[in-house]
């Protein structure tokens, strides 16, 4: 009688764990695609990498700008000396000097110094703006290369993502075709058994399942790997669960005629930018070596105060204001020497930039192209895929019929997998164009990472 009372507890506790888990599942979110590019941008290593050298590069823009403002700094010092002419300017810096003294033989001094020096530059043949500006050069460059890479993330997510719908067709068409062939061998069986099937017939159905469940464990594996590539993308590691929900980013997304997405890169690409940036700042090397035949002006002041001890008063304070102009007029030709040098960085920008602008016309030439085949690809699997349909179930009829052997019957159910296969692959390659045609042109602004226009918004089902 009380085996059922001792039994209740372990029950509450299964369900409430059931119930847990339940709410658990049901509160988890799947991850949608603009929430794995924002994962993607905030936290993938070469973006976070990028990220410092841009942090990098407005740093020497500040350091050049700190140019401008004048140094000012305290100093002491401390001195014990034998020397004579030490104790003539310092005795006299300490307004202690007495006219008596024998400078052959001073004695020893001690003088302790403290003050307040200041140095501002007032003009150094424009170095301080040069720098400034080649500095900006170097921050603009820097933010193209890191607006590259993030869009080159977001279009590998992308990819990846694609992958990953593609794997779970694949698998869709694998698990039909293994039932197909399960069910076929089953009936083979019992046909076999009762002696009016060949054992050829029988060994043929079971290669043909083995080959089935083979393309199935390659696409379950190629989705695993998909999935791998994605959160290593996110900078969370290939063995993250997750769940996915995945969505279509391109589902009425058509890129624009070829002309006018070659018109946006040709103005939008941020490598274009960055090239132009690289051949500013080489320009300003070359100005920057130049000036340097030009004259430096400089404004120092000093005050400071002298005593043989720790006695320092106002009254014996000294100050001093000077303004020094340096003009070189001879440095062995070094000047020329570094003119030639950036002369020969800005050509090699120069060919860089043209480089580069070939470079942007045939990627946007090749996406487009990928895209066109892309296209022709799916519209022939299509009509071999309707084909495939139309020969598997006449071949089938024949096949119930007595009329065509097991081996034409495979034949025919291969014949359509493999041209389903095809048809998918052929329809994510075309999307995968989209997303090429979409980075060599820049031209969709709305999406996250400033590339992609995500609409509508992905499907909530989620990933088995």
């Amino acid at each position: 009688m009380n085996q059922p009372k001792r039994n209740r507890l372990p029950r509450y506790r299964i369900l409430t764990a059931a119930v847990l888990l339940f709410y658990a599942s049901a509160g988890a979110s799947p991850l949608t695609l603009p929430m794995a590019v924002e994962e993607t941008l905030k936290n993938n290593p070469d973006l976070l990498s990028a990220e410092e050298t841009v942090s990098l590069a407005r740093s020497q823009v500040e350091k050049a700008k700190a140019a401008y403002w004048p140094k000012v700094g305290l100093y002491a010092e401390a001195l014990r000396a034998d020397a004579p002419s030490a104790f003539l300017f310092k005795t006299i810096d300490q307004r202690l000097f007495d006219p008596g003294t024998d400078f052959n033989d001073p004695g020893i001094l001690t003088n302790i110094e403290g003050g307040l020096e200041m140095q501002m530059p007032l003009y150094n043949g424009g170095r301080n703006q040069l720098a400034v500006a080649f500095s900006r050069s170097g921050l603009s460059a820097t933010e193209a290369r890191r607006t590259s890479l993030q869009r080159h993330l977001i279009s590998e997510v992308i990819n990846v993502w694609y992958d990953i719908l593609s794997s779970r067709k694949f698998i869709d068409i694998a698990e039909e075709s293994v039932r197909t062939v399960t069910a076929q061998l089953e009936a083979m069986t019992i046909r076999y058994k009762g002696g009016s099937a060949l054992k050829s017939d029988l060994l043929s159905l079971k290669v043909r399942l083995a080959e089935a469940e083979e393309r199935l464990l390659a696409s379950n594996n190629r989705l695993k790997l998909s999935r791998a590539a994605l959160f290593t993308l996110l900078g969370q590691g290939p063995d993250t669960p997750d769940s996915l929900a995945v969505g279509d980013p391109f589902n009425d997304w058509s890129p624009p005629p070829y002309t006018e997405g070659l018109a946006h890169a040709l103005e939008r690409r941020c490598e274009i930018k960055g090239a132009q940036a690289m051949v500013d700042q080489a320009g300003t090397g070359v100005r920057t070596a130049k000036s340097g035949h030009h004259p430096v002006v400089q404004l120092a002041g000093r005050l400071y105060a002298d005593d043989d001890g720790f006695d320092h008063t106002a009254d014996r304070a000294n100050w001093s204001v000077a303004l020094r102009m340096d003009l070189p007029l001879f440095s062995g030709f070094s000047v020329e020497a570094d003119t030639r040098t950036a002369r020969a960085r800005e050509r090699s920008a120069e060919t860089l930039r043209k480089k580069t602008l070939l470079q942007v016309r045939l990627d946007v030439k090749n996406a487009y192209l990928r895209y066109d085949e892309a296209i022709k690809r799916h519209q022939v699997a299509e009509n071999a895929v309707a084909m495939g349909e139309e020969s598997l179930s006449l071949v089938k009829q024949q096949f119930e019929g007595g009329s065509a052997t097991i081996t034409r019957y495979l034949e025919a159910e291969l014949d359509r997998n493999s041209a389903r296969i095809r048809e998918a692959a052929a329809f994510y390659d075309m999307k995968k164009a989209l997303t090429a045609i979409a980075l060599a042109t820049a031209t969709s602004d709305n999406g996250p990472g400033s590339l992609f226009a995500l609409h509508p918004a992905p499907s909530t089902e989620q990933e088995k």
